[in-house]
């Protein structure tokens, strides 16, 4: 064998396989240059790989660690021969990384052309329900889809497995997700752990990275081929023009710049009704032009607007939609070729057992007001009315502006007498402040309050502000109102609250009903006496960050020496303390108890493994993000029913509307896309405009039920595709015919670990079906494993290398009989698409570290050869023999070099042959084309 040395001094050639940069390459032109120091190569390669650059010319000569491969070289007599188990690992590993296996390898089972392996090539125990998404989108020759599952039924994962099938096809390169600014994260270690794809999260910080490394030029939108990024962050002017200087491509190229678009929770981006349409919407509309495959993902599709719907339907589909006002009943079929919706009911009615929990009614918890809170509710009560009554026959403007006030300071009452305080404090300031400010100042105010922001604390300073903009506005109506503001004073003083201290969350009221409720909830489900039960948690969801603090202060001191049972999560936090305190809620081991969360935790996020159990400390005016807080509990992958709470009282009216409000969500949650404006007209006239209470929840029936048949989507409901009756079936008999199990695979990569260094380096499966690394710090490993299998670590350093599982066994409980998946923290679940069994290793394939020569050669089986010949149509009498005999050569201890070579000659024609069948026979095209040039890499 040639040492690194003797091959860096050999002159490259057209043809030849190169290592250069730690890449594969074929090098496809060579130009020799006389020089100062001899004859220098300037090398085109053609790098095999799916990153980019795709091709780079680079001095030869100059290049460190460069690698020349020669495929055609044969190796000695004298080599010792391989072990039979090792060759019978090369063999099973060939065919699990060849596409041709995937052509029914038996040429007799059950299994169509190109069956989906995408389930292998992730970390996840995948439903039927999940199944049938791909399989409709592989149907497709362009694939548009819209995937608008209930909330929690797996939607990432069916993301996942459509993005992973369509990579081991070779149908896409190039791949955008937008996500909203809290889930990148999330999405990006999502695609790793459960797919092990690698996708770069694109912002401000990284953008700037980039250019520090590779110059004041460069576009992350160009260098790399997988993005996630937040859509608020694209729409920016600045960004947006980058993203399509990145996309112009030369005229008359047939190929658009991106292959697939991926955006989650995409009713954000949805068209408006009437007038002009959000800057996310226009966004949306520019960028996907410039994109082969769409896929959409929401759980609220309908707004209750045809216009908008049809809007959404022609951003992803533009030739099957235009948008307007009404469906025609041919559109209205052809929304079921793109939009696949099914409901956890409705999968429960049609599995035994049902697949999920059950989420029970929400749970009342009565409030209970002592003298000194009622006072401050009846002053704020009577301040309301008076406000109202000054602004009823002045402008629309000064209307819009007195409404805004009693709004902010209502929500903020609602809240709890503390966060209302704060406010109240910043409107105090403002009525000494010497100018006054006018409508536009408050109506400048509010927009600047809705608009949309992922930092919990940017929205808290808007708060202050719009606060003091208030009062300074109260000022020209401070005569009218003295009164009134003396009573909110005297009730503020009167619960303890010291307005003229800096920090009023750093004080604890005489009486808060609230806090209280929340106590004895806490000791109700959480403690056993004086201890903490083991296995239950709670989360208590807030919509502002000034009551987050308070809480969590409170809690803290009331649980002296318990400080780490409680964890906070909002908007705003480090990528990596939110993935800290994500990782230790969802950790059953970890003492933690009680996760006090804004609405930053309530979209996307996973937190059911451990806990069942929801409070609404206060609740949000639009029903949507009321029902995304439920669905971090009641999703996929919860073992036991889910019990939602929220505070009601016969003592305060906006209260029990508020109540209410929440029963009626519950009820109607799966048409809440459609009905969220009713909700919120009907909570400003009862809490703001203070219409008569029973006459608008009368009205607001009438209406939710109009609208609900209005917005009925004819979705495709179907639970498995009608040509795939049973999913798991299918992909249980390929498993079989590619002896895909976990002792194969273990067997696989224990010869693969093996080669250089001995047997055994895993362990033996235990009774859990688990295994471990035997050596982490093996050469030519170590790094795979530091990188891609060891846990990280929280103090720094080398964290601890997890257990290895082949299967989805040793992650499945039976719980109150279903089965459910439970990630493990001790545990890691290896696949097809993990490093440990796909990367190279070193600078080779899995299938190739067997090879003691590292030759670029995959071999498979003769019955594999034989079937592929016959799918072909043609006999092998003359082939098949001497494979089947250069095989057994192996096996009995002649050289294996030489027989082995004599099987890659065999396939070789084999290739040509199969190649040339599939362009008299070019359907499916697409996948035709995956499989000659998979085929064509695997060979060279």
């Amino acid at each position: 064998m040639a040492t690194i040395a003797e091959e860096t001094t050999r002159n490259p050639r057209v043809g030849m396989l190169a290592i250069v940069r730690k890449r594969r390459a074929v090098i496809s032109e060579v130009k020799p240059f006389s020089g100062d120091n001899g004859v220098v190569h300037l090398v085109r390669l053609d790098y095999k790989d799916e990153h980019r650059p795709e091709t780079e010319e680079v001095i030869w000569e100059l290049e460190p660690a460069r690698r020349l491969l020669e495929p055609n070289e044969l190796p000695r007599s004298s080599d010792s021969p391989m072990p039979g188990e090792d060759f019978d690992a090369l063999v099973r590993a060939a065919r699990w990384s060849a596409i041709l296996p995937y052509l029914d390898p038996d040429g007799e089972g059950p299994l169509n052309r190109m069956p989906v392996s995408a389930p292998f090539h992730g970390a996840v125990q995948v439903e039927d329900y999940q199944m049938m998404p791909l399989l409709k989108a592989l149907a497709m020759p362009r694939i548009n889809l819209l995937i608008a599952d209930d909330v929690g039924l797996g939607k990432t994962i069916e993301a996942g497995l459509f993005l992973s099938e369509l990579l081991i096809r070779r149908r896409i390169q190039r791949v955008l997700i937008l996500t909203p600014a809290s889930l990148r994260i999330q999405w990006r270690d999502e695609m790793w752990d459960k797919f092990s794809l690698q996708f770069d999260v694109i912002d401000r910080g990284s953008t700037q990275k980039l250019k520090r490394s590779l110059g004041i030029d460069a576009n992350p939108w160009r260098s790399c081929s997988r993005i996630i990024s937040s859509y608020y962050y694209l729409r920016q002017h600045d960004v947006l023009e980058q993203f399509h200087s990145a996309c112009r491509t030369p005229e008359g190229l047939p190929h658009l710049p991106w292959d697939l678009l991926i955006v989650d929770e995409v009713h954000n981006l949805m068209p408006a009704p009437f007038g002009e349409d959000s800057e996310l919407c226009k966004t949306l509309r520019m960028i996907a032009p410039h994109f082969e495959h769409r896929l959409f993902l929401t759980a609220t599709p309908h707004n209750g607007h045809t216009r908008c719907f049809s809007g959404l339907l022609e951003l992803l589909d533009p030739v099957r939609f235009t948008r307007t006002d009404e469906l025609k009943p041919a559109e209205i079929e052809r929304v079921k070729q793109i939009v696949v919706r099914r409901l956890k009911r409705e999968i429960n009615e049609r599995s035994n057992p049902p697949r999920f929990c059950v989420r029970k009614p929400p749970q009342a918890v009565l409030l209970k007001f002592d003298t000194a809170e009622k006072h401050l509710i009846n002053a704020f009560g009577t301040f309301r009315k008076k406000v109202r009554s000054i602004i009823a026959s002045e402008s629309k403007k000064r209307r819009l502006a007195g409404s805004f006030a009693i709004e902010i300071l209502g929500k903020r009452l609602l809240s709890g007498p503390v966060t209302f305080s704060e406010s109240w404090r910043r409107c105090k300031l403002g009525l000494r402040e010497e100018e006054l400010a006018d409508d536009s100042d408050v109506m400048a105010a509010r927009r600047s309050v809705a608009e949309e922001t992922a930092d919990d604390r940017e929205t808290e300073q808007r708060h202050s502000t719009a606060s003091t903009i208030i009062g300074s506005w109260m000022k020209a109506f401070v005569d009218k109102l003295a009164a009134e503001i003396d009573d909110i004073d005297r009730a503020v003083e009167q619960l303890g609250l010291d307005l003229e201290r800096n920090q009023v969350t750093n004080q604890n009221p005489k009486e808060d009903a609230r806090y209280s409720a929340l106590s004895g909830l806490i000791n109700r489900l959480l403690r056993n006496n004086t201890d903490w039960k083991p296995d239950e948690r709670l989360i208590v969801f807030t919509e502002y960050k000034t009551t987050l603090d308070y809480l969590l202060r409170r809690l803290r001191e009331q649980f002296p020496g318990d400080e780490r049972r409680f964890l906070t999560l909002f908007g705003g936090m480090d990528d990596s303390q939110r993935e800290q305190v994500k990782e230790r809620f969802n950790d059953p081991e970890a003492d933690v108890r009680v996760l006090v969360a804004t609405d930053a935790a309530s979209e996307g996020l996973n937190l059911q493994s451990t806990a069942r159990y929801l409070l609404h400390f206060d609740c949000p005016w639009n029903p949507s993000r009321l029902e995304q807080r439920n669905g971090r509990l009641d999703r996929h992958g919860q073992a036991r029913d889910v019990y939602v709470h929220h505070f009601a009282s016969d003592e305060d009216a906006d209260i029990r509307f508020i109540a209410y409000l929440i029963r009626k969500v519950d009820q109607i949650r799966e048409d809440l896309g459609a009905t969220g404006e009713l909700f919120d007209e009907a909570t400003h006239r009862c809490l703001i405009e203070g219409d008569n209470v029973e006459a608008v929840q009368t009205e607001l029936d009438i209406r939710i039920e109009a609208v609900r048949d209005e917005a009925s989507v004819a979705a495709d409901d179907r639970v498995t595709a009608d040509d795939e009756k049973d999913a798991t079936a299918h992909l249980t008999a390929l498993a079989a015919e590619l002896e895909l199990d976990h002792g194969a695979q273990h067997a696989t990569l224990d010869a693969a670990m093996s080669v250089h260094a001995g047997r055994p380096q895993l362990s033996s499966l235990d009774e859990s079906l688990r295994c471990r690394i035997l050596q982490p710090s093996l050469a030519g490993w170590s790094d795979t494993i530091d990188d891609t299998v060891r846990r990280s670590a929280t103090g720094g350093g080398l964290g601890p290398v997890p257990y290895l599982a082949f299967s989805a066994d040793p992650f499945i409980d039976e719980i109150g009989g279903r089965p459910i998946f439970r990630p493990r923290v001790d545990t890691m679940m290896v696949h097809l698409g993990h490093p440990l069994l796909s990367v190279q290793s070193p600078g080779m394939p899995i299938a190739v570290n067997l090879d003691t020569r590292e030759s670029n050669v995959k071999c498979l089986s003769a019955s594999a050869a034989a079937s592929i010949f016959k799918e072909t149509g043609i006999t092998v009498a003359q082939s098949e023999p001497d494979l089947l005999d250069a095989i057994e050569q192996a096996r009995t201890g002649r050289s294996f070099w030489l027989s082995f070579m004599i099987a890659g000659l065999v396939l070789l024609v084999v290739e040509s042959l199969f190649a040339d069948r599939l362009l008299k026979n070019p359907s499916p095209a697409k996948e035709s084309a995956s499989a000659s040039t998979h085929t064509e890499d695997t060979f060279r």
